[in-house]
């Protein structure tokens, strides 16, 4: 995923160690800039509001993709959704074709997701929610056209799903996490 955040940042390809080959094995002539979002779940505490620099308050991982996506005008998008821990539905379309095209990272959901309950008491919202943020997340990217096109990333080699067979409980946890990791792969 680092190898991705660098690739997609406009830099000059002949600048990045070893891409030349890639580029070259992917048939692509240039790799576009993309506005570039980073989620990394262990990092993102579901329990607590995020204060930004810029006196932004963040819940969710919806609201944080669009703050870092666009900052607080982004945001005001999803601000309600944010506050009412909601999934913002289309309103991430939205956000794709206005600030596309996008690169979205989503690293250890599942030990974001597993830190989740069914009670609605905590800043990101419930359990539930995450999987119906996930499915709009994955319609919005498809009906955008403004994100990155995936059949590029994998030809590129890292665009992949990691799914763990065997024991799973060790990895992901022992009561959320094998649910969370069954209904986000």
């Amino acid at each position: 995923m680092l190898a991705l955040f660098h690739l997609f940042s406009g830099a000059n390809v002949s600048e990045l160690a070893r891409v030349d080959d890639i580029i070259q094995k992917a048939s692509v002539d240039n790799v576009p800039k993309a506005n570039r979002v980073v989620l990394v779940g262990n990092k993102i505490p579901p329990g607590s509001v995020a204060i930004k620099a810029d006196g932004t308050e963040v819940r969710t991982l919806w609201g944080e993709l669009a703050y870092q996506l666009g900052g607080k005008e982004a945001f005001a998008k999803v601000a309600e959704d944010d506050r009412n821990s909601t999934n913002p539905g289309d309103k991430l379309r939205e956000l794709f074709i206005e600030y596309g095209p996008c690169l979205i990272l989503i690293d250890e959901w599942v030990a974001y997701a597993r830190q989740l309950h069914d009670q609605s008491d905590l800043p990101a919202g419930g359990f539930e929610t995450q999987f119906t943020f996930a499915q709009a997340l994955t319609e919005s990217a498809k009906l955008a056209g403004k994100l990155l096109d995936s059949d590029l990333t994998s030809r590129l080699g890292y665009f992949r799903v990691r799914r763990t067979h065997g024991q799973t409980t060790q990895e992901v946890g022992e009561v959320r996490g094998p649910e969370a990791l069954d209904r986000l792969a």
